[in-house]
C-alpha cells in the first residue's frame, strides 16, 4: 500500500465514527422539550467502561426504575426532521439502472424514499468533452431551471422540463432522482411515431427525439427561498444532467407567537396564554380548532376579530388555558387549527375531503405535582470498597399549605420496590448509607444528602437500592429514588 493510500485509509477509519453521529436533513424543530438533569458522578481516573457497567446494570435490573423516573421519552420530537410531511413529496422515478426495463413509476412495495436524493445546492454545469458527441441529453439555454416566483405555502407547483437527445447515438436514461420537496412520478419520451409516451428506464431514445420530465414542487411546511434539484442519470458521457425548481414561498398564516411556553407550572395551577393567527394576504377565512390536538387538562377559545357576515375574519385570537387537572411531566403538543380554504394543487384527501390550510401553535410546559425533585435518581458512580461518597437530592414543595419547616420527612434506605406495591425489598447494603436533611434558604425545599460510608471488602459489581422520603402529604405520600452504583476492587484474586 502506498503512503497516500495509507493516509486515506487512516482518515476513513477516523471519520467513520463521526459520520455515525451526524444527522441527515435538518429543519425547524417544533416544541422544545424541557431538559431533565441527571447527576452522574465517577471516581477520578476510571474509564468510561466502568460507567457503562453501571448504566447497563441499572437498565437490566427489575423495572428500570432509575431510567424511568421523571423521564418523558421523545417528548416534542419530530421524526425524520427536515423532511416534508407530505408522503407525496418523497415519490421518485428511480430505477436501479439501464437494461432493467422497469417502468418510470414507483412499483408497488417500494419505499417512498427509494432513489430519493436529499442533497441541495446550485445546478452544476456539464463538462465540455470537445467533439465526443455520443448520446447527448440537452435543453435550451436557460431552461434547466424553472423559477415559479412567489407562491403560497402549501401549494403544489408543476413544471415540465423539455429535453432532447442532440447526440449521434441512442440515449438511455437510467434513473431520475429529485431532492427533498420535489417529485417526478413519470418520464415521457418521443416514440417512432413522433408521439410523446410514457418512458421505460433503460430503453433507447434515438438521436433527435424529445424527452419530457414533469416535476412538482411541494411547498407544504416550507417558507422563504427554496431550491430543489432533479438529477437525471443517463449514458451521456458528460455525466449527470441537473434540472432545478426555485420559488419564494409566502406563508398562508402569520402566527404570533408560534410557541406558547408555560414554563414550570403545578398540576393544580390555571395558566392562560394567547396567540394571534392572521392570514398573510388579509384574506378572511373560517377557522376551526382540532379539539383532539389539545392535551388533557387544556381548554381553548378561538375568536374571530372583526368577522364578516359569514363569520370569516383575517385575524383570529387563540386563547389556551392549562389546568387545573394537568398530568405531571413534560408537556409538548402542537395545537392545530384548520381553515376552510383548500390548498391548490394538493390532491391529498383528509377524511375524504381536499386538504385545507392549517396553522399549528406549539404548547410546552413542565408540569409538576405537589413536589418536584432533582436529580430523578442517585448515582454513586464507581467506588472502591471502603470509599466514602455522597450525593444530594433537592425536594421542593409547590403546595402553599405544606411547609418543610413544619413537616420534616422521615428518610430511609431500603432495597428495590416490589412491583405493583408500595413495599420494598430488604437490602444487605442499606446499613452502609446514612442520610442528612437540610433546609434550603429562601425556598420551601430541603436537601437530602445520601452518604455512602463504604462498601465491604467483599463487594464487587453493580448495586441498587432505594432512598425513600416519607412526605405524609395528602396527595403524595412518599418519593422513592433509586440508588445505583458500581463497586470495583474487592479482595485480591487467589490462584
Amino acid at each position: 500500500m502506498s503512503e497516500s493510500q495509507l493516509h486515506r485509509a487512516l482518515f476513513a477509519s477516523l471519520a467513520f465514527p463521526a459520520l455515525l453521529l451526524t444527522g441527515g436533513c435538518t429543519a425547524e424543530v417544533s416544541p422544545t422539550n424541557v431538559a431533565k438533569s441527571t447527576e452522574v458522578a465517577s471516581a477520578a481516573g476510571e474509564h468510561e467502561t466502568e460507567h457503562a457497567s453501571e448504566r447497563n446494570a441499572a437498565s437490566n435490573d427489575h423495572g428500570g426504575e432509575a431510567e424511568a423516573a421523571g423521564h418523558d421519552d421523545h417528548a416534542g420530537h419530530d421524526d425524520h426532521a427536515g423532511h416534508d410531511d407530505d408522503p407525496a413529496a418523497h415519490e421518485t422515478a428511480a430505477v436501479p439502472g439501464a437494461g432493467d426495463k422497469a417502468p418510470a413509476v414507483l412499483p408497488p412495495g417500494h419505499s417512498a424514499d427509494d432513489g430519493h436524493d436529499h442533497s441541495t445546492g446550485e445546478i452544476q454545469p456539464l463538462p465540455d468533452l470537445g467533439n465526443n458527441e455520443g448520446a447527448r441529453l440537452t435543453y435550451d439555454v436557460g431552461k434547466e431551471k424553472h423559477v415559479f416566483g412567489r407562491v403560497m405555502q402549501g401549494s403544489v407547483q408543476e413544471h415540465t422540463f423539455a429535453l432532447t437527445n442532440t447526440g449521434t447515438e441512442d440515449l438511455i436514461i437510467k434513473q431520475v432522482k429529485p431532492t427533498c420537496g420535489c417529485t417526478v412520478a413519470q418520464v415521457f419520451a418521443e416514440d417512432d411515431k413522433g408521439e410523446i409516451v410514457a418512458y421505460t428506464f433503460g430503453e433507447p431514445i434515438a438521436p433527435g427525439r424529445n424527452v419530457q420530465v414533469p416535476a412538482k414542487l411541494h411547498t407544504k411546511n416550507k417558507s422563504g427561498h427554496q431550491n430543489t434539484r432533479i438529477n437525471v442519470f443517463s449514458n451521456d458521457p458528460r455525466g449527470t444532467v441537473q434540472l432545478g425548481l426555485e420559488a419564494d414561498i409566502d406563508p398562508f398564516f402569520n402566527i404570533a407567537p408560534r410557541f406558547l411556553n408555560f414554563g414550570q407550572i403545578s398540576a393544580g395551577d390555571v395558566v392562560t396564554k394567547k396567540a394571534v393567527i392572521s392570514t398573510s394576504k388579509g384574506t378572511p377565512v373560517a377557522l376551526t380548532l382540532v379539539e383532539q390536538s389539545l392535551p388533557p387538562g387544556a381548554q381553548s377559545e378561538l375568536v374571530p376579530v372583526d368577522p364578516d357576515g359569514e363569520g370569516k375574519a383575517a385575524r383570529w385570537d387563540l386563547t389556551v388555558t392549562l389546568g387545573p387537572d394537568l398530568v405531571e411531566g413534560n408537556l409538548a403538543r402542537a395545537v392545530m387549527v384548520t381553515s376552510n380554504v383548500e390548498i391548490p394543487g394538493d390532491d391529498t384527501l383528509v377524511h375524504g375531503e381536499a386538504a385545507k390550510y392549517q396553522a399549528s401553535i406549539t404548547l410546552s410546559a413542565q408540569v409538576v405535582g405537589p413536589f418536584s425533585y432533582n436529580p430523578p435518581y442517585l448515582s454513586m458512580g464507581l467506588v472502591r470498597p471502603g470509599q466514602v461518597a455522597s450525593r444530594t437530592v433537592q425536594i421542593e414543595s409547590h403546595d402553599d399549605e405544606y411547609s418543610f419547616a413544619n413537616s420534616i420527612p422521615e428518610v430511609r434506605v431500603v432495597g428495590l420496590q416490589n412491583p405493583g406495591t408500595d413495599t420494598f425489598r430488604e437490602w444487605d447494603y442499606a446499613d452502609r448509607f446514612t442520610t442528612t436533611i437540610r433546609p434550603v434558604e429562601g425556598k420551601n425545599a430541603i436537601d437530602v444528602e445520601l452518604r455512602l460510608e463504604g462498601m465491604p471488602d467483599t463487594a464487587t459489581g453493580s448495586f441498587r437500592g432505594t432512598l425513600v422520603i416519607e412526605l405524609g402529604h395528602k396527595d403524595k405520600k412518599q418519593i422513592a429514588l433509586v440508588i445505583t452504583g458500581v463497586c470495583r476492587g474487592g479482595p485480591p484474586k487467589t490462584k
